[in-house]
């Protein structure tokens, strides 16, 4: 399963990666980006007064894959 990892710099300059599990295999940069500038002006997501998705930096597709080493899982 692929990932959307939307990468942000916090109010005090600290790389934030918000994660997706569900998202379009198919989006376009423009897309994208504009997404994330709503979501850091939005500012819903705060800890302490201090935004952490405030500036967009980038974003990117990441591989989810889980490498059996013994047993099985039901």
């Amino acid at each position: 399963m692929k990932l959307l990892e939307l990468v942000f710099k916090s109010e005090q300059h600290k790389v934030r990666t918000l994660q997706l599990n569900y998202a379009n295999q198919n989006l376009e940069a423009a897309q994208v980006e504009d997404l994330m500038k709503r979501i850091a002006a939005l500012e819903m997501f705060k800890k302490d007064g201090v935004n952490l998705y405030a500036t967009p930096v980038a974003a990117r597709y990441a591989e989810n894959n889980k490498y059996p080493i013994f047993g099985a899982i039901k």
